[in-house]
């Protein structure tokens, strides 16, 4: 048993045998509950502290709870009014320390199909760096020299975007250090981004988090055949779900971790085939956090015309974010080309300006991997950082 977990428990338990005996003993007794609560100057004192701390827990429950991934918070606060505070705060408590002794425990047995290493070492003239996160790997580079209105770049499939190549799992990477350190992405005020590359929480997972769920959801005909892209086991989504956690939870915690001051403008996602789809998804749900997409091969026969009709549909006001696609020729990209036009033609008819407000570009002879995406991602970002 987890020791602060056994110290909050006892508390608690003595809170709700405490609370229990003089309730039982007040009601048989006919006691007045409120008018001793507020019979003299002492009284106020002891009501008001126990009403005031009550005030300040029931938030920090919530607010905590969300942010660890803890579920069914408002049973916990629905106890206290047939309890006492005394016993469901520190029970929560309790609760709270076993929760994250359970997420750190499933990190380092590898449950998430990642290998976890808490590390920090020099890059590309900054610092590469990991921790945990609701039960997944973060890496974040850091440029050496950062400040408030540093940009903030989101990466997809974080497995393979900072790290060396011997340490991924498939023996291949994005080059974003090499990118780095050959000078490739640039910024015209010398700001160069933090980078934070999120893990998927589950391999099998990647499609359920990654396709647009509002869009895909209602319309199972959409991914009923699906060509060269697998068609998922099962129809489930949770890219509501993992985009909530990366705008209101992740990129929060970035910011009071770096001393960032966010805005939208200097807030981006980056993503490849699904990543794609998903950094379009995400900033039209959060255009509050996110002001640009990023998208390289972007997987549009996922739902094909459909598909990419309501993404346009759905964007942001035209101009208020800028949108970045790609695709090559080669590979599974060959598959996507043509949609990639039609994401051209809907973006003009919809009056999108390109390249100033959105920009699509054509790179042949690449195809659908890491190695092609690594050899032109400068041209996003630089595009994202200073236009």
């Amino acid at each position: 048993m987890n020791k602060r977990a056994l110290y909050y428990f006892v508390i608690s338990g003595i809170g709700l045998i405490t609370a229990w005996y003089f309730n039982t003993m007040a009601i048989l007794r006919a006691e007045d509950f409120f008018g001793s609560w507020f019979g003299n100057s002492a009284d106020y004192v002891v009501a008001c502290d126990l009403l005031l701390t009550a005030f300040a827990a029931v938030p920090f429950m919530i607010i905590e709870s969300r942010k660890i991934g803890m579920k069914q918070v408002g049973l916990f606060i629905l106890a206290g009014f047939v309890s006492a505070i005394a016993f469901v705060f520190p029970f929560w408590l309790g609760m709270r320390e076993l929760h994250l002794a359970k997420s750190k425990k499933t990190s380092l047995n590898g449950n998430n199909n990642i290998h976890t290493v808490s590390y920090q070492r020099e890059l590309a003239g900054g610092t590469l760096t990991n921790f945990m996160f609701e039960n997944r790997r973060i890496d974040v580079w850091v440029p050496k020299d950062h400040d408030a209105k540093t940009p903030l770049l989101i990466a997809h499939d974080g497995a393979n975007f900072l790290l060396d190549i011997n340490e991924t799992w498939n023996h291949q990477n994005w080059g974003v250090p090499e990118a780095m350190a050959q000078g490739r992405i640039v910024a015209n005020n010398g700001k160069l981004p933090i980078i934070a590359a999120v893990y998927r929480y589950d391999d099998k997972l990647r499609m359920a988090e990654l396709a647009p769920e509002d869009i895909l959801k209602p319309r199972p005909h959409m991914v009923s055949k699906l060509g060269a892209i697998r068609t998922p086991a099962t129809q489930e989504y949770k890219a509501n779900e993992y985009q909530d956690m990366i705008a209101l939870r992740l990129v929060p915690e970035l910011a009071k971790r770096y001393g960032l001051k966010l805005d939208p403008k200097r807030t981006a996602q980056i993503g490849a085939s699904l990543g794609g789809l998903a950094v379009i998804y995400g900033v039209s749900r959060h255009p509050e956090v996110f002001g640009a997409a990023l998208g390289l091969s972007t997987a549009w026969p996922l739902g094909y015309q459909e598909l990419i009709d309501l993404l346009v549909e759905g964007l942001p006001p035209v101009g208020s974010v800028k949108i970045y696609s790609d695709v090559g020729t080669e590979e599974l990209d060959a598959e996507f080309a043509s949609w990639h036009f039609n994401f051209v033609e809907a973006m003009d008819k919809a009056g999108w300006k390109r390249d100033l407000q959105y920009k699509a570009e054509l790179y042949p002879g690449t195809g659908h991997k890491e190695s092609w995406w690594g050899m032109r991602l400068e041209h996003p970002i630089n595009w994202w950082l200073n236009s």
